[in-house]
């Protein structure tokens, strides 16, 4: 699924995993209703996300 299309779609959340962000230990996340994508280590990716969507 293309970005544009998942905006259109309404999807909350993008997590992008790619070679660049795994070889520096990181995924991409992004929230919907932020404007900024942040980069997460990836020891503290399930922890992250709990605590998003705890916030929900």
């Amino acid at each position: 699924i293309k970005f544009a299309d998942m905006e259109l779609i309404g999807i909350p959340h993008r997590i992008v995993i790619g070679d660049r962000s795994l070889t520096e230990g990181q995924v991409e996340y992004k929230q919907r209703t932020e404007a900024d994508a942040h980069n997460i280590p990836l020891h503290n990716v399930i922890d992250f996300l709990r605590d998003k969507l705890d916030l929900l």
